[in-house]
């Protein structure tokens, strides 16, 4: 109950913070009107004398291998740590069901 009380006081400060600065992420200050945004247009580089990668050059990888190998990896973390805060939580709630009937 607390811990929602905390959460809905940061979640409304956060948001009125914003609202008020003029330079927030979400333009609703006073000034948010009166500026007008830079438009810089960037050349985009293009690298020739690199081997080709994921981020590293213009040149697609062969067969996409940087881009699989990464996803890969990335989908094997985020299973391996959604699979400890599954197990944390069962251990968690069984644990305060075990001190609950101890009561």
């Amino acid at each position: 109950m607390v811990l929602r009380r905390l959460i809905l006081v940061a979640l409304v400060g956060l948001g009125l913070s914003l609202a008020i600065d003029p330079s927030g992420g979400l333009g609703l200050g006073p000034r948010a009107a009166l500026a007008e945004p830079k438009l810089t247009e960037r050349k985009v580089e293009v690298l020739t004398h690199r081997p080709s990668g994921f981020w590293t050059s213009n040149r697609p990888a062969v067969g996409g291998a940087y881009r699989w190998r990464l996803l890969g990896i990335g989908v094997v973390l985020a299973a391996g740590a959604g699979y400890m805060m599954w197990r944390l939580t069962r251990r968690a709630n069984a644990e305060r069901i075990a001190r609950d009937k101890a009561r």
